[in-house]
């Protein structure tokens, strides 16, 4: 009897049970999300300059690739995204080389926050 209660319901005859697609915008700011979680992981004591640039890099290409999916979709969206993320990078290339993480990680979260809630804007927008 208890096991009755957890499975799945079978789908109504003439439907089908496969998951709605997902629209490339709504993968690519997925891609984007994950690439900026990535990059605030990687804020923390002893991770080097080099692995914060790499997860910079990371966030650019999936946010290049996000910006290709949305196209004209969403235009005043995808404009905050570009300048939240202008400010995300000009923030982790002004770290200076001999500047210890711990120095710049507090600001580095901010910005990468910003860019998040610039991301959420826009998938809202684009009903993802």
């Amino acid at each position: 009897m208890l096991l009755a209660g957890c499975s799945t319901p079978s789908p109504p005859a003439g439907t089908s049970s496969a998951a709605p697609s997902v629209s490339p915008a709504c993968a690519a700011a997925d891609a984007f999300a994950d690439a900026l979680t990535g990059f605030k992981d990687t804020l923390k004591p002893g991770a080097t300059l080099e692995q914060v640039r790499s997860a910079r890099d990371q966030v650019v290409k999936t946010y290049d690739e996000l910006v290709d999916a949305t196209g004209d979709a969403a235009k005043d969206r995808v404009d905050a995204v570009t300048s939240a993320k202008a400010r995300f990078a000009a923030a982790v290339n002004d770290v200076p080389d001999d500047a210890t993480l711990t120095e710049a990680a507090a600001s580095l979260r901010d910005e990468a926050a910003n860019v998040q809630a610039a991301l959420s804007d826009l998938a809202t927008e684009v009903q993802c």
